[in-house]
């Protein structure tokens, strides 16, 4: 059997279907234990450390060496059915190597994985080699089929398959159904806390207040400290931009004035339970015709009420919709951002849109996967930034992610956020907390 595996590596020759089948075993076995091993290294922060760097670039070599046998092994088993060698290669190449990285980097999905990994070496395997009588081999055909199916390997692999495929609809019927659950009377009611002033106070004060409110989340533990990566750029006694003016702004108002009245992102800190919230990305020039959407509370999207499934570690917030946030501007659709400071602060810096309905993510361009195709990690900090446009600045939330934009197609809509404290290796992978919104 190794020398079948090392005669893979000869540019001519043809190998028969049996020991294709097992040399093919062989390698997909090798390359999931080089790849998870891989994986583990890169979600657990290790390449950090130089001797598991040196691993990974051995595991990365590895895996290489272990595509060009299977591309090997698939053009020998070709050249044994067809006698021609650019078609061999050809396919060889197009069903491991080209579909592998089609897989990976465009277009995930389970049946693609099924074809590239069963069904495709599945049929090289059973088609006969030229030289064989074909009439005599279709006619012994089930027979030879059935003691296949009783190897030992080949019982081991489709038993590891069939784990495999399981773990992942598993966690997708899981995903649909927290995405499912609605609010009932058993589950733990969350205050919605009302918004604060921070203009002219300082950090420290600002920083007492949010300690206070997390004292009676379900996040409280003794040992909390608002995490520095977010809350250490704070300035002492700068304005904060005020939530009555990030709707709208008013050419002739006093710019001083937007940093007077709540502050908009007190919604957040005062409310620590909110891990996911939303925000308009951009805020309008205020005219007539702009005066109810301008005036529009409801665009400020603070939570109606908070409610906690703990048994489904599951956080909904209902917020109150309004037809305001379907409108266009300019033939344009309103863009919205989703806002992860509070999960960052709480070490939930991964987040996956699982389930979404009447809401639409677009990305601005093809190089960039938005948060319901794969996990995203949220970067948000408060900082003293300048688009207040207040002489100094104001504190406010940075920065811009276009991933995590979306627009409302219709209403009602709502979303189901996965969050996670370190990078999942699958997106469907059970989330260590869900928050699902729901705009009604």
């Amino acid at each position: 059997m190794l020398k079948s595996l090392l005669n893979i590596f000869t540019p001519n020759g043809v190998v028969a279907n049996i020991p294709f089948v097992i040399n093919y075993i062989i390698l997909r076995i090798a390359g999931i234990f080089v790849n998870y091993t891989g994986l583990y290294i890169t979600f657990n922060d290790l390449n950090n450390i130089p001797i598991f760097r040196i691993f990974s670039f051995i595991l990365f070599i590895l895996n290489i060496l272990i595509l060009l046998f299977i591309v090997f092994n698939y053009k020998r088993r070709l050249l044994d059915i067809t006698g021609n060698i650019i078609f061999s290669v050809t396919i060889a190449i197009l069903f491991s190597v080209i579909l592998d990285l089609f897989i990976l980097l465009v277009y995930y999905k389970p049946i693609l994985m099924l074809i590239e990994m069963i069904v495709f070496p599945l049929v090289i395997a059973i088609l006969p080699s030229k030289t064989t009588n074909k009439k005599e081999y279709w006619n012994t055909f089930f027979s030879r089929l059935k003691s296949f199916f009783r190897n030992p390997i080949t019982i081991i692999v489709i038993i590891m398959i069939i784990i495999d495929f399981g773990l992942i609809k598993f966690s997708k019927y899981k995903n649909n159904k927290i995405s499912k659950i609605l609010p009932t009377e058993a589950m733990e009611k969350l205050s919605v806390n009302p918004l604060s002033s921070y203009s002219g106070k300082t950090k420290d004060a600002i920083l007492t207040m949010r300690k206070n409110y997390v004292k009676s989340s379900i996040f409280y533990s003794e040992n909390y400290n608002p995490s520095e990566d977010i809350f250490g750029q704070i300035v002492d006694k700068k304005p904060w931009w005020g939530i009555e003016h990030i709707t709208c702004t008013d050419k002739n108002i006093d710019l001083k004035k937007r940093g007077e009245g709540l502050s908009e992102e007190s919604r957040y800190l005062n409310n620590p339970n909110l891990l996911v919230g939303v925000q308009m990305s951009k805020s309008y020039i205020n005219n007539e015709n702009l005066r109810d959407f301008c005036k529009d509370k409801a665009l400020w999207f603070i939570p109606e009420q908070m409610f906690y499934d703990k048994d489904n570690k599951l956080i909904i917030v209902k917020y109150k919709s309004s037809t305001n946030m379907t409108v266009r501007m300019n033939k344009k659709r309103i863009e919205y951002l989703l806002v992860g400071l509070n999960a960052r602060d709480f070490g939930y810096e991964w987040g996956y849109v699982s389930k979404s309905n009447n809401i639409l993510f677009l990305p601005i361009s093809l190089d960039i996967k938005m948060i319901n195709e794969k996990p995203k990690k949220f970067l948000d900090f408060i900082h003293l930034g300048n688009a207040c446009q207040v002489e100094g600045g104001c504190n406010n939330a940075s920065p811009y992610q276009p991933e995590m934009t979306f627009y409302f197609k219709k209403l009602p809509a709502d979303m189901t956020i996965n969050l996670w404290k370190k990078k999942p290796i699958y997106k469907n992978q059970p989330a260590d907390i869900y928050i699902k919104m729901i705009f009604e």
